[in-house]
């Protein structure tokens, strides 16, 4: 007689499924200790899974943390593509589109400490996100200066605001009472005048 285990068996994790759990894992674990403080074997157990499964999704913890790098560009691109933009030129729209930006993020606080952390992590030549994080600050800086073409130096607007929106967010990890919708608005009325 063949005995017959009535305990259902668990539903197998589609591989889609099983990457972006580990991804998603690893970006709540990156964003909460930084990359140096966490292992694959901590993500695995995250995941319920042995580090092997990780290993077959990603091949290294660096190419999982370029995936989590990916993940958060792509969660921004899909946030700029699909929000409202401003038809207003200037000043006027510039502010209100940043704005909106700024405060989309303080509405994600794990993922400004996501950058805040790794950013500064990657200031090492030696850490896997260095290039990434160079090649950002110089696309960022590109695009921002482009948007604040009624400037009379776009470039160095760029770089200022590039600054202040970054050592705010710091700031605000630092201190989360900060009000930092009030240090933005006083900012803007003298940035975008």
């Amino acid at each position: 007689m063949v005995a017959i285990d009535p305990t259902p068996a668990k539903p197998r994790t589609r591989p889609k499924d099983r990457r972006e759990q580990i991804l998603r894992e690893a970006y709540r674990l990156i964003a909460a200790s930084g990359f140096n403080a966490v292992s694959l074997s901590e993500i695995a157990e995250a995941c319920g899974i042995r580090k092997s499964s990780v290993l077959h999704h990603f091949p290294s913890m660096n190419d999982l943390l370029l995936a989590v790098l990916q993940m958060r560009e792509d969660q921004d691109f899909e946030y700029y593509r699909d929000s409202p933009h401003t038809e207003e030129p200037g000043p006027a729209g510039a502010r209100e589109t940043f704005t909106r930006v700024f405060h989309h993020n303080l509405d994600r606080p794990e993922f400004v400490r996501l950058y805040a952390i790794l950013s500064g992590e990657a200031l090492a030549p030696d850490h896997p996100a260095h290039d990434y994080f160079a090649m950002r600050t110089r696309v960022a800086q590109e695009e921002l200066a482009r948007s604040l073409d009624w400037k009379p130096d776009p470039r160095a607007a760029a770089a200022e605001l590039l600054a202040f929106w970054s050592g705010l967010e710091l700031a605000w990890q630092h201190d989360p009472e900060l009000d930092v919708r009030a240090v933005w608005e006083t900012f803007s009325d003298r940035f975008f005048a």
